[in-house]
């Protein structure tokens, strides 16, 4: 990131800064209805910078946004209080605070582990110098949840193999991260029909019975490659929604469901395109948004899909 503008008093002004997340990675939450969705962490650094001005009154809050994996905000420096308003110093602090925020949720196990640091070393600012240019980047912080998903993928059903009747009928989602079945497959409250949980996962989401209704999943993690599996074993129709694209060659068993009218295979990108955070977030709200059931087996505490399912709360 660059170094700080010698041609420049940070000690008064208003300023737009942005800081990054280390490795880029997702961390705070995630957008759902055009909105960013927050973590436990997320709201903790919201809380943080909200609190900042309550103890700093050289500095004046105004628009900002907690996003996945970075943070925008105006601030002015004002002065005042026999204090020093340097803006590297208020993000410092701002930084420390939600940095010893991460590494306390991170060895109690309650978000993930992205090594010894939750921020790239420095930030971005940027001066503003109009009343002009301070209304233009309030909307930009504003709009920033709206445009996240819009400015990056296209719909899930651009590139498809198989049925897309499925899509017309009332599917049963099911959801896992990776690391176990916990005690099994559970309804989540979202679920307009109760069914009581036992068992193991696969088969208490894939019964018997004449006509189930689809099952649709991204089918990446463990767990949700078992229901995969199951799935397949008994013939039940299910939906793939696949964020890195349709492989060109399918397993066999895969081609004879779709021939069958029993599998749709859903992407929004080619062929080979792979995985990539983002659009796989994109993807799991789509499975969560078009079912009328929602299962699921282990979540990790802190992990996009938990926040994705409080969502649907």
């Amino acid at each position: 990131m660059p170094l700080r503008n010698p041609n420049i008093n940070y000690n008064r002004g208003w300023f737009f800064v942005t800081t990054q997340v280390a490795h880029n990675k997702t961390m705070f939450g995630v957008i759902a209805g055009e909105q960013c969705r927050l973590n436990e962490l997320g709201k903790m650094v919201e809380q943080h910078w909200s609190d900042f001005f309550k103890f700093h009154p050289e500095f004046e809050q105004d628009e900002f946004v907690v996003m996945p994996n970075h943070f925008h905000a105006i601030i002015r420096a004002v002065g005042g209080s026999g204090k020093s308003s340097d803006l590297s110093g208020a993000m410092r602090i701002f930084k420390s605070l939600a940095a010893n925020e991460y590494l306390k949720l991170k060895k109690s196990g309650r978000c993930p582990d992205i090594g010894s640091k939750l921020w790239l070393s420095s930030y971005y600012d940027n001066l503003i110098t109009s009343e002009r240019e301070l209304l233009q980047i309030r909307r930009y912080i504003r709009e920033n949840p709206a445009r996240w998903d819009r400015d990056r993928f296209g719909p899930v059903t651009t590139h498809h193999i198989g049925n897309l009747e499925l899509l017309r009928e009332k599917m049963v989602a099911f959801v896992a991260s990776e690391g176990g079945w916990g005690v099994g497959a559970t309804p989540h409250p979202h679920d307009r029909k109760g069914i009581a949980p036992g068992g193991a996962a696969p088969r208490n989401i894939v019964p018997g019975g004449a006509s189930p209704p689809p099952v649709i999943s991204t089918f990446t993690s463990s767990p949700e490659q078992s229901v995969l599996a199951k799935c397949l074993a008994v013939k039940r129709p299910y939906v793939h929604v696949m964020p890195g694209g349709i492989p060109e060659v399918l397993p066999s068993a895969w081609k004879e469901a779709c021939r069958e009218g029993r599998a749709l295979l859903l992407s929004p990108v080619p062929a080979g395109t792979g995985v990539n955070k983002q659009r796989a977030i994109w993807c799991n709200r789509y499975v969560l948004d078009h079912a009328g059931e929602i299962w699921h087996g282990y979540i990790r505490p802190g992990g996009t899909l938990e926040t994705l399912l409080g969502s649907k709360e």
